[in-house]
């Protein structure tokens, strides 16, 4: 078995109101309880006036805890063209300010892209856009020395016969290579779009740097936990296997209807899934 370390959004703890530095600390504990090895986090818990000392605070949580912040997730924009505004893209220029105060090893973006008709798209569009919205955002991180991950995305449903620039492998990576930058793979967006796993993840290889592991029916973006949907997870992995993947074995899964009282035997049973899910990367 391939042992990869387990990582899990802060957002699997309940949340109460409350200021970040606190929702960081009992978020990190409650990882470190249930088995998990480091924490995923979006980094607009943190408000853009005043950030620097709850990262600051959060940090020192973590080591004390022995449970880094080893991914985090930048905001994204659903209107294609408000998101290559420059106050969006300063936006992001700050998020990347924070990942780097917080010290993660990849951050990742979600390029600007909508689900359309076939006969309505057009690649060479979309790759601009693309490039339009990312390019300021890609140089920044490299100014400040931060690692950016380009997530595939997903088709939302209700358009027939659609297809969303950046579900394909080699679109992913033809954003990725033009900015020099690496690739995160969302389980569920693929299943998603529908096609075989391994293949795509063989296709992007060493560029794989970030999962986010996740489980849905084929239908929509459910985020359920693995085994819950109809993902083929035993290829999934298989495409780990072939795209030699060796960084963190990441949850992106949604806890908002669970009850405080349950959260903790759900995130056992994610840690041993995590377990599971490794004997299949072969």
């Amino acid at each position: 078995m391939k042992k990869l370390l387990k990582s899990a959004s802060l957002s699997l703890n309940y949340r109460s109101a409350g200021d970040p530095s606190a929702f960081c600390k009992t978020g990190l504990a409650f990882l470190k309880d249930a088995g998990f090895d480091a924490a995923e986090m979006s980094v607009d818990v943190f408000p853009d006036d005043r950030w620097q000392k709850p990262v600051e605070q959060a940090v020192q949580d973590a080591d004390a805890l022995g449970i880094p912040f080893k991914i985090c997730h930048l905001p994204f924009y659903m209107d294609p063209e408000r998101a290559c505004a420059e106050k969006c893209i300063q936006a992001l220029r700050t998020a990347v300010d924070k990942a780097k105060a917080l010290g993660v090893e990849y951050a990742v973006v979600h390029p600007n892209t909508t689900t359309m008709p076939v006969r309505s798209f057009n690649r060479m569009e979309a790759y601009d856009l693309v490039m339009r919205h990312l390019s300021p955002v890609a140089d920044y991180a490299e100014k400040v020395g931060v690692n950016l991950a380009v997530e595939n995305m997903r088709l939302v449903p209700g358009i027939r016969q659609s297809h969303r620039y950046c579900q394909d492998a080699d679109e992913l990576c033809e954003v990725a290579d033009a900015l020099g930058i690496s690739v995160c793979w969302d389980f569920g967006h693929a299943n998603l779009a529908g096609f075989k796993q391994s293949e795509a993840l063989a296709y992007i290889g060493k560029r794989l740097k970030v999962l986010h592991v996740n489980d849905n029916n084929g239908a929509d973006d459910d985020h359920l936990a693995p085994f819950m949907g109809n993902v083929n997870w035993v290829d999934a992995m298989h495409g780990l296997a072939l795209a030699e993947f060796d960084g963190a074995f990441n949850y992106e899964v949604g806890a908002g209807r669970i009850p405080k009282d349950l959260r903790k035997d759900f995130a056992k049973y994610l840690v041993d899934a995590a377990d599971q899910l490794m004997e299949y990367i072969v």
